[in-house]
Protein backbone atom coordinates (compact mmCIF):
# COMPACT_ATOMS: atom_id res chain seq x y z
CA UNK A 1 0.00 0.00 0.00
CA UNK A 2 1.33 3.44 -0.84
CA UNK A 3 1.84 6.23 1.65
CA UNK A 4 -0.87 8.34 0.03
CA UNK A 5 -3.38 5.47 0.33
CA UNK A 6 -2.55 5.05 4.01
CA UNK A 7 -2.93 8.77 4.64
CA UNK A 8 -6.24 8.81 2.80
CA UNK A 9 -7.54 5.93 4.95
CA UNK A 10 -6.35 7.59 8.14
CA UNK A 11 -8.13 10.84 7.41
CA UNK A 12 -11.33 9.36 6.00
CA UNK A 13 -12.12 7.00 8.90
CA UNK A 14 -14.33 8.64 11.54
CA UNK A 15 -12.61 9.09 14.86
CA UNK A 16 -13.95 7.74 18.13
CA UNK A 17 -16.21 10.12 19.97
CA UNK A 18 -14.14 12.25 22.32
CA UNK A 19 -15.82 12.77 25.65
CA UNK A 20 -14.71 15.33 28.18
CA UNK A 21 -16.32 15.44 31.62
CA UNK A 22 -15.77 18.31 34.02
CA UNK A 23 -17.10 18.53 37.57
CA UNK A 24 -17.92 22.17 38.31
CA UNK A 25 -17.58 23.11 42.01
CA UNK A 26 -18.18 19.61 43.41
CA UNK A 27 -17.83 20.96 46.94
CA UNK A 28 -21.25 22.59 46.42
CA UNK A 29 -23.03 19.47 45.15
CA UNK A 30 -26.19 18.38 46.91
CA UNK A 31 -24.70 14.92 47.41
CA UNK A 32 -21.89 13.01 45.73
CA UNK A 33 -20.55 11.55 48.98
CA UNK A 34 -19.19 14.91 50.11
CA UNK A 35 -19.55 14.01 53.78
CA UNK A 36 -17.64 10.75 53.40
CA UNK A 37 -14.30 12.38 52.79
CA UNK A 38 -12.14 13.21 49.78
CA UNK A 39 -11.42 9.60 48.80
CA UNK A 40 -15.08 8.61 48.61
CA UNK A 41 -15.95 11.76 46.69
CA UNK A 42 -13.10 11.14 44.24
CA UNK A 43 -14.27 7.56 43.68
CA UNK A 44 -17.83 8.75 43.06
CA UNK A 45 -16.79 11.43 40.57
CA UNK A 46 -14.38 9.09 38.78
CA UNK A 47 -17.15 6.49 38.61
CA UNK A 48 -19.57 8.99 37.08
CA UNK A 49 -16.94 10.09 34.57
CA UNK A 50 -16.24 6.47 33.54
CA UNK A 51 -19.97 5.82 33.12
CA UNK A 52 -20.46 8.92 30.94
CA UNK A 53 -17.47 8.10 28.72
CA UNK A 54 -18.53 4.45 28.29
CA UNK A 55 -22.15 5.34 27.54
CA UNK A 56 -21.13 8.12 25.14
CA UNK A 57 -19.18 5.57 23.11
CA UNK A 58 -22.33 3.45 23.02
CA UNK A 59 -24.92 6.13 22.16
CA UNK A 60 -23.02 8.91 20.37
CA UNK A 61 -21.80 8.02 16.87
CA UNK A 62 -18.12 8.13 16.06
CA UNK A 63 -16.77 11.47 14.91
CA UNK A 64 -18.66 13.59 17.44
CA UNK A 65 -17.14 15.23 20.51
CA UNK A 66 -19.20 15.60 23.69
CA UNK A 67 -18.31 18.00 26.49
CA UNK A 68 -20.25 17.49 29.71
CA UNK A 69 -20.07 19.77 32.72
CA UNK A 70 -21.61 18.28 35.84
CA UNK A 71 -23.17 21.14 37.82
CA UNK A 72 -24.86 19.20 40.64
CA UNK A 73 -25.21 15.63 41.84
CA UNK A 74 -27.73 14.06 44.18
CA UNK A 75 -27.15 10.32 44.28
CA UNK A 76 -29.94 7.77 44.63
CA UNK A 77 -30.87 7.10 48.22
CA UNK A 78 -29.83 8.87 51.37
CA UNK A 79 -27.35 8.09 54.09
CA UNK A 80 -29.20 7.07 57.23
CA UNK A 81 -27.01 8.26 60.12
CA UNK A 82 -28.97 6.17 62.62
CA UNK A 83 -28.25 2.86 60.90
CA UNK A 84 -24.90 3.65 59.33
CA UNK A 85 -22.18 5.21 61.45
CA UNK A 86 -19.62 4.69 58.69
CA UNK A 87 -21.62 6.42 55.98
CA UNK A 88 -21.49 3.32 53.81
CA UNK A 89 -25.18 2.43 53.86
CA UNK A 90 -27.49 4.32 51.50
CA UNK A 91 -31.18 3.74 52.08
CA UNK A 92 -33.16 3.64 48.84
CA UNK A 93 -36.73 4.90 48.99
CA UNK A 94 -39.20 6.08 46.39
CA UNK A 95 -38.60 9.73 47.35
CA UNK A 96 -34.78 9.62 47.16
CA UNK A 97 -34.32 9.43 43.38
CA UNK A 98 -31.03 10.35 41.69
CA UNK A 99 -30.66 13.78 40.11
CA UNK A 100 -27.84 15.21 38.02
CA UNK A 101 -27.76 18.73 36.65
CA UNK A 102 -25.45 19.09 33.67
CA UNK A 103 -24.49 21.30 30.76
CA UNK A 104 -23.45 19.72 27.48
CA UNK A 105 -22.13 20.57 24.03
CA UNK A 106 -21.95 18.13 21.12
CA UNK A 107 -19.66 19.02 18.23
CA UNK A 108 -18.79 17.63 14.86
CA UNK A 109 -15.43 19.21 14.12
CA UNK A 110 -15.91 22.92 14.75
CA UNK A 111 -19.68 22.74 14.17
CA UNK A 112 -21.88 22.73 17.30
CA UNK A 113 -24.63 20.15 16.79
CA UNK A 114 -26.40 20.48 20.13
CA UNK A 115 -25.91 22.23 23.43
CA UNK A 116 -27.96 22.85 26.50
CA UNK A 117 -28.48 22.36 30.17
CA UNK A 118 -30.55 19.48 31.54
CA UNK A 119 -31.66 18.25 34.92
CA UNK A 120 -31.81 14.47 34.87
CA UNK A 121 -34.16 12.80 37.33
CA UNK A 122 -35.12 9.19 37.64
CA UNK A 123 -38.15 9.37 39.88
CA UNK A 124 -39.07 5.72 39.23
CA UNK A 125 -35.52 4.45 39.70
CA UNK A 126 -36.62 1.60 41.95
CA UNK A 127 -38.83 0.25 39.15
CA UNK A 128 -35.86 -0.45 36.84
CA UNK A 129 -35.32 -4.21 37.27
CA UNK A 130 -31.83 -4.20 35.72
CA UNK A 131 -30.57 -1.43 38.01
CA UNK A 132 -32.26 -2.86 41.10
CA UNK A 133 -30.63 -6.28 40.58
CA UNK A 134 -27.21 -4.85 39.73
CA UNK A 135 -24.50 -4.79 42.36
CA UNK A 136 -22.64 -2.05 40.50
CA UNK A 137 -21.95 1.18 42.38
CA UNK A 138 -23.83 4.12 40.85
CA UNK A 139 -26.17 1.71 39.04
CA UNK A 140 -29.17 4.03 39.28
CA UNK A 141 -27.19 7.00 38.03
CA UNK A 142 -25.85 4.86 35.19
CA UNK A 143 -29.38 3.86 34.11
CA UNK A 144 -30.48 7.51 34.24
CA UNK A 145 -27.48 8.69 32.20
CA UNK A 146 -28.00 5.90 29.65
CA UNK A 147 -31.61 6.98 29.15
CA UNK A 148 -30.56 10.62 28.72
CA UNK A 149 -27.79 9.86 26.22
CA UNK A 150 -30.00 7.48 24.23
CA UNK A 151 -32.88 9.96 24.04
CA UNK A 152 -30.68 12.98 23.38
CA UNK A 153 -28.12 11.60 20.88
CA UNK A 154 -28.87 8.08 19.57
CA UNK A 155 -30.78 9.48 16.56
CA UNK A 156 -27.58 10.96 15.13
CA UNK A 157 -25.73 9.27 12.30
CA UNK A 158 -21.97 8.92 12.05
CA UNK A 159 -20.19 12.17 11.33
CA UNK A 160 -18.53 12.65 7.98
Amino acid sequence: MTLSALLCMAFSAPAEAATRVQFVAPQNYTDGNLDWGPVDQRLTLEGLERIIVRLTNQYVPKGYDLDVQILDVDLAGKIDPLTSRTGQLRVMRADTWPTIKLRYRLQNGSRIIAKGEDILRSMNYLMDPMAVRSQEPLRFEKAMLATWLRQRFAHLTSAS
